[in-house]
Formats: C-alpha cells, structure tokens, sequence
C-alpha cells in the first residue's frame, strides 16, 4: 500500500521532473537539443505512419472514457456508491487541468510543425505541443483503474501495473516515430499523469475511502481491541 511517507515523495519527484522539463523548454535548454536530434532520428526512421497512429490511440481520452466510464459506472452503481467513479472523474479533471494551464502557458509547436516554423522551436505561439495529454491520459486514467480494480502486494497489481507502463511506453514511442510530440512533451506528460494520480490516491486514502486504507484501519482496530481484551 501507499504510505502517506511514499505519496509525498513520489509526488515531490514528480513535480521536480516536471519543473525541470518546463525550465528546459521554455529556456530552450540542453533538454531542447536533444528533442531536435530525437525529430530528426524519428524522421530517418520513417515508421509506417498508418500503424503507429492507431497504437498511439491507446491514450486518446475519447477511447479511454468509452471503455473506463460504463464499467465504473456498473460498478458504482452495483455498489450503490458513487467512490469508483468520482475518482475516475477527479483524476480526469486534475490531469485535464494541469495539462491544459500548461499547454496554454507555454505554447509549443509540435514536432511535425518544425521546418514550418523555420526549424525554431517556438515558444509563445498559440500551440499546444507540451506536455502531451496522450501520455498523461495513459498514466492517469490507465493508471486508476488499475490502482482501483487491484490489491497492493498482488500478483494483479504488478501485472495492472506493468500493462499500463507498457501502454504509456507504447504512446510514448508511437508519438515519437510519427512525430507528433517531442520526447520532453511526452516525459511532462507522464509526470503529469503521475501527479494527478498521486493526488486522487492520496485523497481517497486520506477520506477513507481507499479500499486498501479501509481495510487496515479495520485490521488495526481489530488488533486494538483484542489486546484491549
């Protein structure tokens, strides 16, 4: 389970991460050298396009709502309790959100805009290349169903786990060979994603309302009371 001492440290690494990309970026640092090189590598490549566009839709939101919303929702219902869902919907409006006040507020071209924009990586413009939603969708929508529908410790966490980090990779690496974002665009992506899932997480075990938070309060009350007798 996720102790309270591991949500803020993995929260604080991933808000560094980001940090650091946005300082990249926006300065046009080294991190901005290698995405121009990463282009070009992508671009030699010359992947077949038609087939990494479909496995890139593995982060489409509209994708994901299709197959996550019903399910959540049996489930919501069928417990009559509105928990499984609603934190599906807060970690889609927080990584919604995140994404969204920073794409506006650093205005990336993308990749495949480059030579269009006389090979500068623009910063200013009204575009919205960093970071990449795609990626943030995979780690945080992806990411709670699997924290969700999973026990700590389990064999089916670990494999919820490796599934959705083998999803986000495949997102990642798909947008990168048909140049759709820059690798700092999908590696902010996933920092973004890791954050709003922290958040919920850390919310629903701090209300109670984790599974997994539930029960240990139960057992430790158990145990309170036995010694008590």
């Amino acid at each position: 389970m996720l102790t309270a001492h591991r949500l803020s440290k993995y929260t604080t690494v991933a808000c560094l991460v980001l940090a650091v990309l946005i300082q990249q970026v926006v300065s046009r640092g080294l991190l901005s050298d290698f995405d121009k090189t990463a282009r070009e590598i992508a671009r030699d490549i010359n992947a077949p396009h038609d087939f990494f566009s479909v496995t890139v839709m593995l982060g489409l939101r509209g994708i994901i709502l299709t197959i996550c919303l019903p399910i959540l929702g049996w489930l919501s219902w069928k417990r009559r309790s509105w928990v499984p869902i609603a934190g599906f919907l807060v970690v889609l409006v927080f990584e919604t959100g995140i994404a969204g006040a920073l794409k506006i507020s650093v205005g990336r071209i993308f990749p495949y805009q480059y030579e269009n924009f006389w090979n500068r990586m623009m910063i200013g413009q009204d575009e919205m290349a960093f970071p990449s939603g795609h990626a943030a969708n995979c780690v945080a929508l992806w990411g709670y169903v699997a924290w969700y529908f999973t026990n700590a410790g389990t064999r089916a966490r670990q494999t919820a786990i490796r599934l959705v980090v083998v999803a986000s990779l495949i997102v990642g690496v798909s947008s990168w060979l048909i140049r759709t974002h820059w690798p700092t665009d999908l590696l902010a992506g996933y920092a973004v994603g890791t954050i709003s899932l922290l958040a919920v997480i850390g919310l629903y075990t701090a209300l109670r309302l984790n599974p997994e938070a539930t029960m240990q309060h139960s057992q430790e009350a158990g145990r309170e009371t036995a010694d008590a007798q």
